[in-house]
């Protein structure tokens, strides 16, 4: 049998058995490799399975992130359109008011007109039989009516603030200063105030807004000194870096002014309510004035885009600080 088998491979039986067992090995390590082939494929197969399943989620997650984005974009068009209607309608009031309180002044100037030159004619011509109780009613007539008159001057020059003026002025706020306290140097000389001006810089912007508020705070300033004691007052100020910049460029420069005095000082509880309308915080025998002059400076610093505070020690004196945009040219 075995010779048979030779003669039909032509090899020995031995030879042959051992080529059986070659090929045999030989197949074993393909069905190895092929084995290993398809688990790498179906462990590939379950990655992709499961990064299918991934991005179905992420899909899933987008589509909602992009439907919530869309409803708040709706919401905030919504409240845009709202808000712009507002602001048109509180412009129109403000300017309604504005309008209102520019007439009412000017009508209320001519009445009062007459009680002063009424009350000056009555003095003239009857002062002579008129006994001391009623020239004091006299003398309370006319200063009531210079508070008046006080007041409506006051008025209209609040309701003028938003007025169109120039902005693009270089102002040289040492010099500005210098004016003011050359129109303020009777009252200056008469209380025997000392006033110290600092560095001041050059900036541009709008004069007659920025004198009109230098020349309330000076005002005040030399106003509310203690009894007996002269006013003393420090005035400075400096360009300060846009603390609010951000983005590329060029951070834009603030102006810094402080005006200092050794006054009567502000109670804390009073520090933000000064800034009201016809807010007084003493009586009119002890302080002349109307309540509307911070007020004043207020809307006029809103005007300029600024900003003011105060700090204030009672019995030691104030600082006010007025911040600006300023461009330097």
């Amino acid at each position: 049998m075995n010779q048979y088998w030779e003669q039909r491979a032509g090899l020995p039986v031995e030879e042959t058995e051992e080529a059986v067992r070659d090929q045999l090995a030989q197949l074993e390590d393909s069905h190895r490799c092929v084995e290993q082939d398809l688990l790498r494929q179906q462990e590939r197969a379950d990655q992709l399975a499961q990064l299918v399943r991934e991005l179905e989620i992420r899909n899933v997650e987008l589509s909602a992130s992009r439907d919530h984005a869309l409803a708040e974009l709706v919401e905030w068009n919504r409240h845009e359109v709202v808000l712009r209607q507002k602001t048109e309608e509180l412009a129109r009031s403000n300017q309604d008011l504005e309008q209102f309180a520019s007439l009412a002044a000017h009508d209320l100037q001519e009445p009062l007109h007459s009680i002063q030159v009424f009350v000056d004619l009555l003095r003239v011509k009857h002062g002579c039989s008129l006994n001391e109780q009623a020239l004091g009613y006299l003398d309370r007539v006319t200063k009531a009516a210079s508070r008046m008159q006080q007041l409506i001057e006051g008025l209209l020059l609040y309701s003028r603030i938003d007025a169109p003026s120039s902005t693009g002025e270089v102002l040289v706020l040492r010099q500005m200063v210098q004016e003011i306290l050359s129109d303020l140097g009777g009252h200056i000389d008469e209380l025997q105030a000392e006033v110290h001006v600092g560095d001041l810089p050059m900036i541009v912007g709008g004069a007659m807004p920025i004198r009109q508020l230098l020349q309330n705070l000076m005002s005040n300033a030399l106003k509310f000194h203690k009894p007996g004691i002269a006013p003393v007052l420090h005035i400075s100020g400096m360009l300060i870096q846009d603390r609010r910049h951000a983005g590329l460029g060029k951070p834009g420069c603030l102006c810094q002014i402080e005006i200092q005095d050794q006054g009567i000082g502000i109670p804390a509880e009073n520090l933000e309510k000064i800034f009201g309308m016809f807010q007084r915080l003493h009586r009119k025998d002890e302080y002349e004035g109307t309540g509307i002059g911070l007020a004043v400076c207020k809307r006029l610093v809103d005007q300029c885009g600024g900003a003011i505070s105060v700090r204030s020690t009672p019995g030691e004196g104030s600082t006010f600080t007025v911040t600006l945009p300023a461009k330097t040219g």
